[in-house]
């Protein structure tokens, strides 16, 4: 059986996650808020997307650690 994920691969799974999902969100932000009428300034596209993966990578790790911990009970 296994013992489950540590938290150190936890942490860097979520980070990774967070991370590319970071990228990703700018990008997007980017180029649909124009298509939508809004004129964001890039510096703030990067601030609300730091906020939002940060909350992200809370969730992903929490959950994470969540699951592990349901699973090395087992």
């Amino acid at each position: 059986m296994s013992d489950g994920q540590s938290r150190k691969m936890s942490l860097l799974e979520s980070a990774v996650s967070v991370v590319t999902g970071y990228l990703i969100t700018v990008l997007i932000q980017l180029w649909v808020y124009p298509m939508f009428g809004v004129d964001i300034p890039s510096g703030a596209a990067f601030v609300i997307s730091l906020i939002v993966v940060l909350a992200a990578f809370a969730k992903n790790f929490t959950v994470r650690r969540l699951f592990n911990s349901i699973q090395t009970r087992k």
